[in-house]
């Protein structure tokens, strides 16, 4: 397995050709994507202006447990789409109208909430794809982007309103989710701003299997490591 650049990725078949993949997910991914990790290709669909045959769908983690981890950047917002129909996410419940891909302000947020008499709920998903010793860290590179969510979900939050990030964790072996602060002390900053502001943080993690299926195990702890020479927040 070798990436040439940030979407492409070339893997060998069973049968040993050699075929280039495109990676949909532009994240560094360097514990993931390292040379012999198993992929899982899914044969695109014909498109005379397309360059690869196969988009990358999944990878087993190098390190133990090897987890099968999904790199469909669709998936995190189908898995959370279906947790919040259910009412599976606390302190949100259920029966309210998901509305995908909302516009406010300079952001395009993944949903918007909506109930008869209740707050709407402005949400972001966060996908997490790198665990270390058990702790899901996002995100595995700055990310202007996902910070730039985090500030305006927290003024939604402070001005009366209500925000949600909804970390979706696709990987079995977690067990606690915390922002990435040595990769984007800058994400992790925000975060803790808007817990404190009173926008509601949560994780959910998944097991994966070799075949692209996805299996809610629950809810993860969200915990905020502390400013440096500060107190958690």
């Amino acid at each position: 397995m070798a990436r040439p650049n940030r979407f492409i990725v070339e893997a060998r078949l069973a049968g040993g050709r050699l075929v280039r993949a495109h990676l949909a997910d532009p994240g560094r991914l360097r514990e993931l994507l390292r040379p012999g990790v198993p992929l899982r290709l899914r044969p695109a669909p014909p498109d005379r202006n397309r360059r690869t045959a196969f988009t990358v769908a999944l990878v087993r983690a190098p390190q133990p447990p090897h987890p099968w981890v999904s790199l469909d950047t669709t998936l995190p917002n189908r898995l959370a789409a279906r947790l919040l129909a259910a009412g599976r996410v606390a302190g949100i419940g259920r029966g309210w109208t998901i509305q995908p891909e909302v516009r406010r302000g300079r952001s395009r947020f993944d949903f918007l909430l909506t109930r008869a008499g209740q707050e709407p709920i402005l949400a972001e998903v966060k996908s997490v794809t790198l665990v270390e010793g058990g702790v899901a860290l996002f995100p595995d590179a700055p990310t202007l982007r996902g910070t730039r969510h985090v500030r305006e979900l927290t003024e939604v939050a402070a001005g009366g309103g209500r925000g949600l990030v909804l970390f979706a964790v696709q990987r079995h072996d977690a067990r606690v989710v915390r922002p990435h602060a040595a990769t984007d002390p800058a994400f992790a900053a925000a975060l803790r701003d808007a817990r404190q502001a009173g926008v509601r943080l949560r994780a959910a993690r998944f097991r994966l299997g070799a075949g692209g299926q996805a299996r809610w195990l629950g809810a993860l702890p969200v915990q905020i490591p502390p400013p440096p020479g500060g107190t958690p927040g």
